[in-house]
């Protein structure tokens, strides 16, 4: 289990463990705003097991930069083929070949099924004549935490 970590002014900064975020909150350094349903049994007696909290003083954080990595575009595009949609034997496409000049970029680079990048090959999508589904994009920090975490009560604090 997760805990989404929220600065003072409600602006999502962190996803931590469950220990963690249980000793913020035990230490007054937090306060609790979402529970998971079922309690922390200890010998010291029953506790509720956070889901989301805020911080009571506010921690100064420079923009939330998302990572540009394999993981995080396979998030971005729903672990989907921008192309055709197919979810089996994903790999990273650049839409303007490195050879002709791409650099990795978010707005370069694309989850991509295999038979969908043979097809594309040394080519951009217009001369290959493929469509893609949306235009790639730098995901914000909170979409990332939202298409990974899936917790429904996280969402009203993961507005983009």
């Amino acid at each position: 289990m997760h805990v989404l970590v929220l600065n003072s002014g409600y602006q999502p900064i962190n996803v931590t463990t469950l220990h963690k975020g249980f000793r913020l909150v035990y230490k007054d350094k937090a306060e609790l705003l979402e529970e998971y349903s079922n309690p922390i049994i200890t010998s010291l007696g029953e506790f509720k097991r956070p889901s989301v909290i805020r911080l009571k003083t506010y921690v100064p954080i420079k923009y939330r930069k998302s990572y540009l990595n394999r993981k995080n575009i396979y998030i971005r595009d729903n672990y989907e083929c921008v192309y055709c949609g197919s979810t089996n034997n994903l790999t990273i496409d650049h839409v303007l070949p490195t050879s002709r000049g791409g650099k990795n970029t978010w707005q370069n680079m694309v989850a991509c099924c295999k038979r969908c990048n043979a097809k594309k090959d040394n080519r951009t999508p217009t001369e290959a004549n493929m469509n893609m589904k949306y235009k790639p994009f730098e995901p914000s920090f909170s979409l990332l935490v939202k298409q990974t975490y899936k917790e429904i009560n996280w969402l009203p604090y993961l507005v983009n």
